[in-house]
C-alpha cells in the first residue's frame, strides 16, 4: 500500500492511496502546476508486463476523454514517466453507493430513484455520443460528490467501436452480479446490458438485496438464467407499484422486453414524482429557505466515532465511581470544601485517628498512630529540652555553640601546637605555693561553662607565629 505515495509522477505530487482495483490503483494526488486536487490512476508495474492491461489502460483514458457529461468524471490529463503509465481525472469527495449501502442497508426510494435517473442520463449520453457500453455498472463504480451528484467511474472494461477489442469472444467480464443474461451466454451485447445492470443497482438500493445470488459463481449464473425474480416489494413493502414496474422492466430476461434507452427509463424514474422522506418538521422561513419547505435528508455519510459528552442529567445518573479500598462517604458527612470526596471518609482536625490501612495491619487500640522515628544513634530528645528555634528537633540534643580558633595562615591547623605551647608556659612560669587556676566546686561534669577563665599574658598574643613562640619556650628554659 501507498508504493508511490510521495513521490512525483508528471508533474503531479502523490500524497496517498485511496483506492485499487483490477486496473490499477488510484491516489489523491496535487497538479503542482495549477495546485488543484486531482485523482491519479496508475498501471502497476506488475500488470504492465502484460499487453492487454497496457490497452485497456490507454482504451480507458481515450474513452474518458472522448465523453463530456455532469454525472461521468472528467479526465485531465494522461502520460508515461519511469515506465508507470498513467492518467489523472477529476478528484470526487464523497462515498460510493456501496458505501451507502453498507452503513443504512438500504436507500430511501426518493433519493434512490434520483440516483439512478441521474446514472442513466450518463450512460444514454456515453452511448448517444461515443456508442460507449459501460459493461461494469455497479455500486462500487457509482461515487457521490459533495453536491450529491453521481458520477460514474472506471471505464476499463468499456467498449467502444473504433477501439481496439480486447475480450476474447464469449468471455464475461465485470461483476456476476450485475451480468446481464447476453453476456453470460456470450452474446453481442448493446447499451440494454448497462440498462440491466441499472435495473439491479436500483433493485439492490431500494430493497437492500441482490435480485439473484448464490453461493457459487454456477449457481449465481443458473439464477440469472432461469431463476425467479422476486419482486422488491417483498422486502421493502415501502415501494410503490409503480417504481416497481420500473425496475421489472429494466431487469426483464429478454433484453427487447427492457427499455430501448437509457433515457426512457430517466424519464420514467423522474415522473414518479416521488415525495421526500419526512425526517423534519417543517422548517421555519429563512433567506435559504423563504417558504419554509421541507427539506429532505440526504443518507447518512461514513463518519468516524464522535466522543460522547455527558449532559449535568446524565451526569447525575451515572453510577457511583469505585472507592478503590476506602471506606464511602455516609451522606451526613462533610468532604473537603471545594473539592469531591471520591469516596474518602474526611477525618477532623486533630483528631489522631490514623488514616485507612490500604491492606495494611490496622493500628492497635490505644498506641501512637505514628511511631517514633529513628534517632540515628543519638540520645532522644527529653520532653522539656528545647530543639533548635524554628526547625525540628529530630530526637538529638542541641548543644553550645562551640567557639573555634583562627586557623593557622600557614596552611595547617595550629590548634595542637597552642596546646603545647601553652602547657609549657604554665608549667614553667608556676611558682611554687601558688595555686593553680580551678573550677569551681559547684561545677558538675557533663555541663558545658558558659565563662572560662582569662588567659595568661603569653596565650592572648595571637599575633606572635609559633616560631616566635617556641624560641620564648627556649629562653625560659635556659633561664
Amino acid at each position: 500500500m501507498n508504493e508511490l505515495a510521495g513521490q512525483n509522477l508528471g508533474g503531479y505530487y502523490l500524497e496517498e492511496e485511496v483506492g485499487r482495483g483490477a486496473m490499477g490503483v488510484v491516489y489523491r494526488a496535487k497538479q503542482l502546476a495549477l495546485g488543484r486536487e486531482v485523482a491519479i490512476k496508475v498501471l502497476p508495474q506488475g500488470l504492465a508486463r502484460d499487453a492487454s492491461y497496457i490497452a485497456r489502460f490507454t482504451r480507458e483514458a481515450q474513452i474518458i476523454a472522448g465523453l463530456n457529461h455532469p454525472n461521468i468524471v472528467q479526465i485531465y490529463d494522461a502520460g508515461q514517466q519511469q515506465k508507470l503509465l498513467y492518467f489523472a481525472m477529476e478528484f470526487v469527495h464523497g462515498p460510493t453507493l456501496a458505501n451507502l449501502l453498507n452503513l443504512d442497508g438500504v436507500i430511501d426510494p426518493f433519493f434512490a430513484v434520483e440516483y439512478a435517473a441521474q446514472i442513466a442520463d450518463a450512460l444514454d449520453a456515453a452511448y448517444r455520443e461515443r456508442n460507449v457500453i459501460h459493461r461494469d455498472i455497479k455500486p462500487e463504480n457509482l461515487m457521490l460528490n459533495r453536491w450529491g451528484k453521481i458520477k460514474v467511474m472506471d471505464f476499463g472494461l468499456a467498449r467502444a467501436p473504433g477501439l481496439q477489442v480486447i475480450t476474447v469472444a464469449r468471455t464475461l467480464v465485470g461483476s456476476i452480479y450485475y451480468a446481464s443474461p447476453e453476456q453470460i451466454w456470450g452474446y453481442t451485447i448493446d447499451n440494454r446490458s448497462d440498462i440491466y445492470a441499472l435495473g439491479v443497482v436500483l433493485y439492490e438500493m431500494v430493497s437492500g438485496h441482490r435480485p439473484f445470488g448464490g453461493r457459487t459463481m454456477p449457481e449465481v449464473t443458473q439464477a440469472i438464467i432461469q431463476g425467479r425474480l422476486q419482486s422488491p416489494r417483498a422486502h421493502n413493502p415501502s415501494i410503490t407499484p409503480e417504481l416497481e414496474k420500473i425496475i421489472m422492466v429494466a431487469l426483464s430476461r429478454e433484453r427487447n422486453h427492457r427499455y430501448k434507452d437509457a433515457s426512457l427509463m430517466a424519464q420514467e424514474l423522474r415522473a414518479l414524482e416521488l415525495k421526500p422522506p419526512v425526517t423534519h418538521p417543517r422548517a421555519a422561513p429563512s433567506p435559504a429557505n423563504p417558504h419554509g419547505q421541507m427539506i429532505a435528508q440526504p443518507p447518512k455519510r461514513p463518519q468516524t466515532a464522535m466522543p460522547r459528552y455527558h449532559t449535568p442529567a446524565q451526569n447525575a445518573q451515572r453510577p457511583q465511581q469505585s472507592t478503590q479500598g476506602f471506606a464511602p462517604l455516609p451522606s451526613n458527612a462533610q468532604s473537603f470544601p471545594g473539592q469531591p470526596s471520591q469516596g474518602i471518609r474526611r477525618l477532623p482536625p486533630n483528631t489522631g485517628r490514623p488514616q485507612t490501612t490500604q491492606g495494611f495491619a490496622p493500628i492497635p487500640g490505644g498506641q501512637s498512630p505514628m511511631p517514633p522515628q529513628s534517632t540515628q544513634g543519638f540520645a532522644p530528645l527529653s520532653s522539656n529540652a528545647q530543639a533548635f528555634p524554628s526547625q525540628p528537633s529530630q530526637g538529638m540534643r542541641r548543644l553550645p555553640p562551640k567557639t573555634i580558633r583562627p586557623q593557622s595562615t600557614q596552611g595547617f591547623n595550629r590548634l595542637q601546637a597552642e596546646q603545647t605551647i601553652d602547657t609549657s608556659l604554665q608549667n614553667t612560669n608556676k611558682v611554687p605555693g601558688t595555686p593553680t587556676h580551678s573550677q569551681p566546686a559547684n561545677d558538675q561534669e557533663g555541663q558545658s561553662q558558659p565563662h572560662k577563665q582569662p588567659l595568661p599574658k603569653e596565650k592572648s598574643q595571637q599575633g606572635l607565629n609559633l616560631w616566635d613562640q617556641l624560641h620564648k619556650l627556649f629562653k625560659n628554659s635556659e633561664h
